[in-house]
């Protein structure tokens, strides 16, 4: 079926044999039962979230009831379809589980943009960075730091050049976009 939407895919003979072939984080959307030969559908979605893998998985299961559902839905999967299911509930899973995974993916690369960003600066530009995002005036962050006002300001031109944003309002969206809290900076 998912063949016939055009999209492609891969089928493995067991958990142990998809784990071994992924040579980098697999892109898509995962679909496995919960009885597998080996190791359990449930046991391949804890293996993932240990490799820290953000791949959307549906479980699939003729077996299924309320406590294996929510342990799966804890374990990461991105939901969970007893069969038997319709053609067309599983392609609606499908599309909205690459759709989330294609999400998380951009969002994390987001992140590490971010924090890229963050890495290149000095210390001092990290506590002056600190206290734009508090929103504290340049002539109090200058007394407050022993420094030139003149200094402060070159240092915040450079901190937003880092960043490659024009302005400290666009600074501030950028850091609450990537998910960072004042206090991790």
């Amino acid at each position: 079926m998912v063949q016939s939407m055009g999209l492609p895919t891969h089928a493995f003979t067991s958990a142990e044999q998809f784990l071994t072939s992924m040579t980098d984080e697999p892109q898509g959307c995962l679909i496995t039962d919960i009885r597998l030969l080996g190791m359990s559908g449930l046991q391949l979605l804890k293996e993932i979230a240990a490799h820290q893998w953000e791949l959307p998985s549906i479980i699939v299961t003729g077996y299924g009831d309320v406590r294996l559902a929510v342990e799966s839905l804890k374990a990461g999967a991105f939901t969970f379809l007893e069969k038997p299911y319709r053609d067309q509930e599983l392609w609606e899973a499908i599309v909205q589980a690459i759709e989330k995974g294609q999400t998380k993916l951009k969002d994390r690369k987001f992140r590490q943009h971010v924090n890229q960003c963050l890495s290149k600066l000095t210390t001092e530009e990290t506590d002056i960075l600190g206290e734009l995002l508090r929103s504290t005036p340049l002539k109090t962050i200058a007394l407050k730091l022993n420094l030139s006002l003149r200094t402060i300001d070159l240092r915040r031109r450079s901190i937003l050049d880092k960043f490659q944003v024009e302005s400290k309002i666009d600074l501030a969206k950028v850091i609450m976009k990537a998910g960072i809290s004042i206090d991790e900076i």
